[in-house]
C-alpha cells in the first residue's frame, strides 16, 4: 500500500491514517538508511522507495535529521517493549537472563539495520545516541532494571555484585556482539549466540579449582 492514499470528498478521516503513514515512512527509511549510510541517503531516495514524492516525506518530517533521528527512536521502543515483555514474564531465577539475553539477541537478528542505525547515530550524532536498553539513563530504566537485579539476587540466581557492573557488562557484551555481527557480515544465529554468552556469564570459564 501507498503512502500517499486517496480520500473522496465526505469520506471520514480515518483516526489511525498518520500513524500509519508515519509508521510505513520509518521502515522504509530506516532499511534506506542502513543500506546508504546517513550522510549519503537523500529524502528523495526513500520517497522513491515509497513510491511517492519528497513532499509526503516532508510532510511528516521536515528534516532528513528529524526523519533519521525519529526511525532510530521507533527502533529504540521497539526493542524496550519486547525487552520488557520478557522481563514482565514469570521466569525464575536464571532463567530470566536466559529469556533476556536470548529476546536481545533475537531483535537485532530479525532487524539488523537497526543496529546499523545505532552505529550511525554515535557517527552522525555523538551527542545525542541513546543507550541500548541495559543501559540506565533514566528513572523508569532504573526502576525496570533494580526490580530485574533485586529478583536474580533474591532468587540466589546470581552474587550481589554491584549492580552498574552487572549490567554494564551484560550490555557490552550483547553490543559486542550484535556490532561484530555486523561488520564481519558472519551469518548469526541468535539462539547459539545466547548459549555462548550464556555459558562464559553464567558458568564462567575458569574449572572449579581455579575459582576464588
Amino acid at each position: 500500500m501507498s503512502v500517499t492514499e486517496n480520500r473522496k470528498p465526505g469520506r471520514p478521516r480515518d483516526p489511525d491514517l498518520e500513524a500509519r503513514r508515519k509508521a510505513q515512512i520509518l521502515d522504509t527509511a530506516a532499511r534506506v538508511f542502513a543500506t546508504f549510510g546517513f550522510a549519503n541517503t537523500q529524502v528523495q531516495t526513500i520517497a522513491n522507495h515509497l513510491g511517492v514524492g519528497n513532499g509526503t516525506v516532508y510532510r511528516y518530517f521536515p528534516t532528513k535529521e528529524q526523519l533519521f533521528l525519529s526511525a532510530v527512536e521507533r527502533g529504540l521502543k521497539e526493542l524496550e517493549t519486547e525487552m520488557d515483555g520478557v522481563l514482565a514474564q514469570p521466569h525464575q531465577g536464571a532463567d530470566l537472563i536466559r529469556a533476556a539475553v536470548r529476546a536481545y539477541l533475537g531483535f537485532f537478528h530479525r532487524r539488523p539495520e537497526m543496529a546499523e542505525l545505532f552505529i550511525q547515530e554515535r557517527a552522525a550524532f555523538p551527542h545525542h545516541h541513546r543507550p541500548l536498553y541495559f543501559v540506565t539513563k533514566n528513572a523508569e530504566a532504573e526502576c525496570k532494571h533494580e526490580a530485574f537485579f533485586n529478583h536474580l539476587v533474591s532468587a540466589g540466581a546470581i552474587r550481589a555484585v554491584p549492580r552498574d557492573r552487572f549490567f554494564n557488562v551484560l550490555g557490552d557484551l550483547l553490543y559486542g556482539t550484535i556490532l561484530t555481527n555486523l561488520l564481519t557480515g558472519r551469518p548469526s544465529d541468535p539462539d547459539a549466540q545466547a548459549a555462548d554468552v550464556l555459558d562464559v556469564v553464567l558458568n564462567g570459564v575458569l574449572a572449579a579449582k581455579e575459582t576464588r
